[in-house]
């Protein structure tokens, strides 16, 4: 961390609550005005920080490929499973675009409170026999 750095996960209102109780009488649009002028903006964690690799990773690659072929020669079924991010049920955007002759009319906000429950995807599949199915778990 660079300790040269400041930072404050307080909106301008709790700045100006934490500033009342020192005595301070401040707006929110002054306590704005003042982050933006002192180039405090909103901004996300980033994700770009290498952490290096694995030093066995092809060795370990190597053996999970070894070990998938050995159980295919030996006629063993090879079953990989993954599971999907959860969805809300009901008339909620999605993204992507189909062919339709009518526009698709959503709810203009995604609330999960408005769901008549969410969906979670699981998908099988089989190397040997190059099969594959989707079951969908529900949760309401």
């Amino acid at each position: 961390m660079n300790s040269s750095i400041r930072w404050t996960y307080l909106k301008p209102r709790e700045i100006v609550s934490e500033l009342l109780k020192k005595g301070y009488s401040v707006s929110r649009n002054i306590v704005r005005y003042l982050l933006k002028k002192h180039e405090y903006v909103k901004r996300k964690a980033q994700k770009n920080i290498t952490m290096g690799g694995h030093p066995d990773r092809n060795a370990q690659i190597e053996n999970i490929t070894q070990l998938k072929q050995d159980y295919l020669d030996a006629g063993n079924p090879v079953i990989s499973m993954d599971t999907k991010k959860k969805e809300l049920l009901g008339t909620f955007y999605r993204n992507g675009s189909l062919y339709t002759q009518a526009a698709i009319q959503t709810n203009d906000h995604d609330f999960p409170s408005s769901a008549t429950g969410s969906v979670i995807p699981h998908g099988f599949y089989d190397l040997k026999r190059n099969t594959g199915y989707i079951t969908l778990g529900t949760k309401s």
